[in-house]
């Protein structure tokens, strides 16, 4: 069996057509594990498939449970480990650095 043809759709999606889709449902199927495909029908989006988490992390995020899809957790400042503080810390621009239209306050 020859592989399907994909046509790639940005930087992560691939699209297959619905007849491809049926001779290689098995290979199409592993694709959907790595990145979202869109199959078309008669040259138009029909349907797109992805991972179940990637599908449940956008419910998350559509719900605006953003940082439980993004598995982030938050924690208070001064819960945060003295090595980390001090990197943040770090990356706050002085007043001259914003004076000087470096960094723009806001």
């Amino acid at each position: 069996m020859t592989a399907p043809a994909i046509i790639p759709d940005r930087a992560h999606r691939a699209k297959v057509t619905l007849t491809n889709f049926h001779n290689a449902t098995g290979e199409i199927l592993d694709m959907g594990l790595r990145a979202p495909v869109t199959i078309t029908k008669h040259g138009r989006p029909h349907m797109t498939f992805v991972d179940a988490g990637y599908f449940e992390r956008l419910e998350e995020i559509a719900a605006g449970n953003i940082l439980a899809a993004l598995d982030r957790k938050h924690i208070a400042s001064a819960d945060m480990p003295d090595d980390v503080a001090a990197l943040i810390a770090s990356q706050i621009p002085s007043e001259e650095e914003i004076a000087s239209g470096k960094w723009k306050n806001g």
